[in-house]
């Protein structure tokens, strides 16, 4: 199961995001337990969740009433306030920006990387022995993961290819 965390300044849609991005992910088969983050100090759990959303926030338009630029202003310290507390728990996050339907589509993305990293953890370490013999001795390469980027990952791969390199006859 999916644990993730969205979080942000007051008035910037994460409770939609949580609910919509909840919605989503049920309907593709992927279990996950998703926590709103609203307030400092963050709950507990946040720690615990693999992947964080922070709500970006959109500029202001330059028509705007004094009344929006100063509900701006507080979203702006409140954001750089969840920020700071974000890198000092050491929490990384991902920003979410555009309309509801891009930052769903945004956040669905992360969590599909989240999802490829996990199947890539759990494939066993030399995955690529399974690949099927082609050519002779040689095996054709095959994608552990797609588009993955992990550096355990990475090196993981390439310490099985250079392995094979040097036991090759």
């Amino acid at each position: 199961m999916l644990q993730i965390a969205v979080t942000g300044a007051p008035f910037t849609g994460k409770t939609q995001l949580a609910a919509a991005l909840s919605r989503s992910l049920k309907d593709s088969g992927c279990e996950a337990r998703i926590v709103v983050a609203g307030a400092l100090p963050f709950p507990a759990d946040l720690a615990r969740c693999e992947l964080t959303l922070l709500m970006g926030l959109e500029e202001l338009s330059p028509s705007a009433d004094n009344a929006a630029n100063e509900s701006w202003r507080l979203q702006r310290a409140a954001d750089a306030l969840i920020r700071e507390a974000l890198t000092h728990e050491g929490v990384s996050y991902r920003v979410i920006y555009g309309t509801a339907e891009q930052r769903v589509a945004q956040a669905l993305e992360a969590a599909q990387h989240l999802r490829l990293r996990q199947v890539a953890v759990a494939l066993p370490h030399n995955a690529l022995d399974a690949a099927p013999q082609t050519r002779g001795s040689h095996k054709a390469w095959v994608w552990a993961c797609e588009k993955c980027s992990d550096p355990g990952c990475e090196h993981r791969l390439l310490s099985d290819l250079l392995t094979q390199r040097a036991s090759a006859p």
